[in-house]
């Protein structure tokens, strides 16, 4: 029989175990290698034969034509973005989604290069939504559509809607967050003005979990420079208040922020 014809029998032994079948007898050297005293039951010399027809399958494979090499994408002179920006990118999507929009902005106006190992990760995250998806192709540059056209899974989903002229505008702009007048005055104030009023309403109760979104998009949309002195007030907020574990919440989204402005800073990018 042919070592293909041994292989079906081998699978089918194997399918059935020995103790309802023996294995297929061998000719030639391959039973030379099998016959051994040693394997006197029929479940050794099974696993002898396969491991034998293995080695006889594999040794007669012939090499397959030269492929050609893989050209690399087009080279890219913006610096990657340091590892603590990649980093942040991670905490930001899984507990701060808020403020990926910012993240991606910053790194592209700071001249960095979106991280190769973010890339795959990036575009599939976005394959639906074609704004966020435009500014990841820029920020990751040549390597995404060499990425794209290799991996073709991680191109924009067939029911993605295209690229509007009023998309390509919006590039670098960030997005509106609904916050309702009485709280969108604190985007002007100082730290210590926003994030006191913040507090002082998670301490007597007039805001709580009901108003955790606004109050996320207010942090998320307030000066930079006045990010410091909230988080530091909202980590002021009495531990036996009931808005503190809220206030505590919002005093991270803060200093995430905040570092995430510092790592992405054209200013403390490498020469």
């Amino acid at each position: 029989m042919t070592v293909d014809e041994l292989w079906s029998q081998l699978v089918t032994t194997a399918l059935l175990g020995t103790d309802r079948r023996d294995p297929p007898d061998l000719e030639g050297m391959l039973a030379d290698l099998v016959a051994d005293s040693v394997r006197s039951d029929p479940s050794s010399r099974m696993l002898a034969a396969v491991a034998a027809c293995s080695a006889v399958r594999r040794a007669g494979v012939l090499p397959a034509a030269p492929v050609d090499p893989l050209a690399p994408p087009e080279p890219d002179d913006r610096p990657e973005c340091v590892p603590a920006a990649v980093e942040r990118w991670k905490h930001i999507t899984r507990a701060w989604p808020v403020l990926e929009d910012e993240w991606t902005i910053a790194l592209i106006q700071g001249g960095w290069r979106l991280a190769r190992e973010l890339v795959p990760a990036a575009l599939q995250r976005h394959r639906r939504d074609p704004l966020r998806r435009a500014r990841v192709m820029v920020a990751a540059g040549p390597l995404a559509p060499w990425l794209v056209e290799l991996v073709p899974d991680l191109g924009p989903s067939a029911s993605a809607r295209k690229l509007t002229r009023s998309d390509s505008d919006a590039l670098g702009e960030l997005p509106e967050l609904p916050i309702p007048a009485d709280l969108s005055r604190l985007l002007e104030r100082t730290g210590a003005e926003a994030g006191g009023v913040i507090a002082v309403g998670l301490e007597n109760g007039a805001l709580g979990e009901a108003h955790r979104g606004v109050l996320v998009n207010v942090v998320a949309r307030c000066r930079p420079g006045a990010l410091a002195d909230v988080e530091d007030v909202l980590h002021a907020v009495d531990t036996r208040s009931p808005g503190h574990v809220l206030a505590a919440a919002l005093a991270d989204l803060a200093l995430t922020r905040r570092r995430m402005l510092d790592e992405l800073s054209a200013h403390d990018r490498p020469s």
